[in-house]
């Protein structure tokens, strides 16, 4: 299909192949998409043994997809398999939860994350989830990558909780190459709305260091942003305003996962297209 068909452009920026899902749906619906992963991410090996099983804590959390895979993939490594009966298995937000059901490892009444219909998607809404169990945990373990937020952690040791982090993956800013330089000179070319979907601070950072080392960050003024909170709204705007883009960006929030983002898109997308 020629780029002039299209009804929008979207560039889809999370890890992995966590982008070929939302790709399909986006592109059945009219929309030319560019997978192009902002960061890469590598698992750390070695790093789980009997200590850090989850039968030796109360609860295990989870920050996102990639912890619960990396984890479990450590534990059947280390020939730990089996989720005991009584350990928590918690999420910051939805769309991890739905991983840790999908791995069939962990007991269904033993997965805990934040209701999306009621409440946010992160740290905050996990803690407000937990409510009177905080009282009932000792020893937890927080599965992250190498670097991550403390809110949760230093909220739950402020309850008295021994907190153990454990990283099992590293993130790194993922290189564009040419191809992906090509792509989007042609989607900013068409003039039909582009929108970048933007998943972390991180991922931030990195997209923008790529557009600025291809030549491209002169296009951000007609970019719109697609995010997954609040905080990664703050980090964009600030990251454009030191850039040189004067305007405030066209920003929408939208919980994680597949059919939110994809809500999301097509909304800023036909929005654009009738103003």
């Amino acid at each position: 299909m020629p780029a002039a068909d299209f009804l929008s452009c979207a560039v889809l920026t999370r890890p992995d192949d966590s982008n070929r899902a939302l790709a399909g749906m986006l592109q059945a619906r009219g929309v030319q998409v560019l997978q192009a992963p902002a960061l890469e991410i590598s698992r750390i090996p070695g790093v789980v043994g009997a200590g850090q099983s989850p039968a030796c804590y109360d609860m295990v959390v989870f920050v996102s997809g990639n912890a619960v895979r990396a984890y479990l993939l450590a534990l059947a490594e280390a020939g730990l398999r089996g989720w005991p009966a009584a350990t928590i298995a918690a999420a910051v937000g939805a769309a991890t939860g739905q991983v840790l059901r999908d791995s069939g490892e962990i007991p269904d009444n033993m997965i805990l994350y934040p209701d999306p219909a009621l409440d946010g998607q992160d740290s905050e809404s996990l803690w407000r989830a937990l409510g009177d169990r905080v009282g009932t945990l000792r020893r937890v373990l927080i599965v992250r990558g190498a670097s991550g937020r403390e809110w949760l952690g230093e909220r739950l040791e402020a309850a008295g909780v021994c907190v153990d982090r454990l990283a099992v993956y590293h993130r790194s800013p993922a290189i564009w190459s040419r191809r992906e330089r090509s792509v989007l000179e042609n989607m900013f070319a068409s003039g039909k709305p582009c929108i970048f979907l933007l998943t972390s601070g991180e991922g931030v950072d990195a997209v923008h260091g790529n557009m600025l080392r291809l030549g491209l960050a002169h296009q951000w003024k007609q970019a719109l942003f697609v995010v997954i909170h609040e905080r990664i709204a703050t980090r964009l705007q600030s990251v454009l305003a030191a850039s040189g883009k004067v305007e405030p960006p066209v920003v929408k929030i939208c919980h994680p996962g597949d059919e939110p983002a994809l809500q999301a898109i097509l909304a800023l997308a036909s929005h654009t297209a009738s103003s």
